[in-house]
């Protein structure tokens, strides 16, 4: 599609914050997963992004990696984590657990940790 926007997906925690500021402006991308985490989050993005096969895949690849380093972290996060890399956006996210999969397998994941 045409890039109307910033290239960043906000998990469901940037979602809220942006609730509780009252900002009313809509983000570029959000997963369905945190649509499903957070149906309010449909009024505040453009466009809902749904997993595909390659990331379900990458996910599956990294909590592979993350369980032999003792730090395995949620599906739903790996899962977004995985669309932002695979659609080459940044993931805007308050949750810093995040970090451990951008330090230690996921050189790649661009993030914004607000």
């Amino acid at each position: 599609g045409e890039d109307v926007g910033e290239n960043k997906i906000y998990d469901t925690s940037a979602i809220i914050e942006l609730v509780k500021k009252r900002i009313t402006r809509k983000v570029s991308y959000v997963s369905i997963i945190t649509v499903v985490e957070y149906p309010p989050a449909l009024e505040y993005t453009e466009t809902v992004l749904y997993p595909a096969r390659r990331d379900y895949l990458l996910a599956v690849k990294w909590q592979s990696e993350l369980r032999a380093l003792g730090t395995p972290l949620p599906a739903t996060d790996l899962l977004i984590a995985a669309q932002a890399v695979n659609n080459n956006l940044v993931l805007v996210t308050r949750d810093k657990h995040f970090n451990i999969l951008k330090e230690t397998i996921a050189g790649n994941l661009e993030l914004e940790v607000e």
